[in-house]
């Protein structure tokens, strides 16, 4: 069964999806807190009264406020409980919260406040005097509390419909508090005069224009704090596209600025052998298929022994181990990843998830200079140096040896064991570089 009516079926952006889940979760938060405030009113209640009975008794129809006041906690509680429970079940089924549901529970809470007040006071042979009670400064709570809306007008609303019923409350019962010809007094004062409760009246129409500020700047962290989440995902997302999720998560850490450092980083090419024959023979589809899932299965095998993959080549790549993200040794996990990719193109094969397919990988260790490189508008990662050149002149070497993979004495200085079956093949020259090295077999 589809809960959703015609709008919630609408296409939303992941912000307004996160900022009405937002809203929900502050309501319900707000609700909870409520339980809790009136669980804890109730048995407070409970307690005083208990406490305090005997100078409670002596006050004229004191049954009738008590009893009054303690409905009013129950039935408050058992209310705000019910809201707690319906918005925790309505969130799953239902876009937003209703903007008007705000204002009319806005309006039972205050109103009921207000009833109770009145109702309690009509025991009282002043009932004025009940607007000097604690249980008025609830008031102030609901007022206070209406910032987790995250609404003006609707702290708006509170402030100025708890202001406007307090002070017409009082002066309705200004009227009924019979008032002696007796010398002025401060007791009089509150018995006969209006000022103390316009007074109050307006102090809740400025705690309801401080709680809509307080609320607007609420709801301006929190649209600012999806907003950032959803740039960084886009970002993450589009740029992660380009370049590794490890640069892209670097970048972010970084405010966008990879500082050209120098790091000690190990450089892994790999090269598909006879790619451009079979690119040649097959149709574009067929080609990119094949490379996307060829590349698949290397990026993952990769990012298990945390490395990056720089740049896809066509027909091979180039794989960084120790920077951006730096590696205990990353000579050693070069080669532990070269190894377990041949096993895994050779499986792959085999089972016809890939064409027959035969690669090279070269392998050098050594100084880098990695980080950003670029004009003011465009910067891209970029790794530079000799092992780079190094790396790839070592792994052309391969078909010359008619071997699969190949490292040099720098990377074999950083391994703790030599892999079975490695095989030293001499000195070589490698073209461009000055000085020779000496070369190991380890496939």
């Amino acid at each position: 069964m589809n809960w959703l009516p015609n709008r919630q079926k609408e296409a939303i952006t992941s912000f307004q999806y996160e900022f009405e889940q937002e809203d929900f979760r502050r309501e319900r938060q707000r609700a909870g807190v409520l339980v809790v405030l009136f669980s804890l009113g109730f048995v407070l209640y409970g307690v005083l009264i208990h406490f305090f009975s005997r100078s409670i008794d002596d006050l004229p129809g004191h049954e009738t406020t008590t009893r009054s006041i303690a409905i009013y906690m129950g039935g408050m509680l058992l209310y705000e409980f019910g809201i707690w429970r319906m918005l925790g079940t309505i969130s799953r089924y239902v876009r937003g919260l209703p903007y008007m549901a705000k204002f009319g529970n806005a309006t039972v809470e205050i109103t009921a406040l207000t009833v109770v007040l009145y109702i309690s006071s009509q025991s009282f042979g002043q009932p004025i005097l009940m607007l000097l009670s604690p249980i008025t400064y609830l008031y102030f709570v609901f007022i206070v509390l209406s910032t987790l809306r995250l609404s003006i007008a609707v702290s708006l609303w509170t402030g100025g419909l708890a202001g406007l019923e307090y002070y017409l409350l009082s002066r309705y019962l200004l009227t009924k508090s019979p008032v002696g010809a007796v010398h002025f007094t401060e007791v009089t004062f509150f018995l006969s005069s209006a000022f103390p409760y316009v007074v109050k009246s307006i102090i809740m129409l400025i705690t309801g224009a401080l709680a809509a500020y307080v609320a607007r700047q609420i709801s301006l962290s929190v649209q600012l704090s999806i907003q950032r989440m959803e740039a960084n995902e886009q970002i993450r997302t589009l740029f992660g596209q380009q370049v590794s999720p490890e640069v892209v998560q670097a970048i972010l850490d970084q405010n966008g600025v990879l500082a050209p450092r120098h790091s000690k980083v190990s450089i892994m090419f790999l090269d598909i052998r006879n790619f451009t024959i079979y690119a040649d023979t097959h149709s574009p589809e067929d080609v990119i298929a094949y490379q996307s899932a060829f590349f698949s299965l290397v990026a993952k095998i990769v990012q298990e022994y945390g490395g990056i993959v720089n740049q896809f080549l066509g027909d091979g790549c180039m794989i960084t181990f120790g920077a951006p993200l730096a590696l205990d040794n990353p000579a050693e996990q070069a080669v532990k990843a070269g190894l377990v990719i041949l096993q895994a193109v050779e499986d792959a094969s085999r089972t016809q998830l890939i064409p027959p397919t035969s690669i090279g990988i070269g392998i050098q260790s050594g100084d880098a200079v990695v980080g950003n490189i670029g004009t003011e508008n465009r910067q891209q990662y970029n790794i530079t140096g000799k092992v780079v050149i190094q790396a790839a002149r070592i792994e052309q070497l391969n078909k010359e040896y008619g071997s699969q993979m190949l490292i040099s004495q720098d990377v074999v200085n950083d391994l703790p064991n030599m892999p079975n079956g490695t095989k030293q093949l001499g000195i070589v020259h490698l073209k461009g570089i000055a000085e020779d090295i000496r070369l190991w077999q380890l496939a």
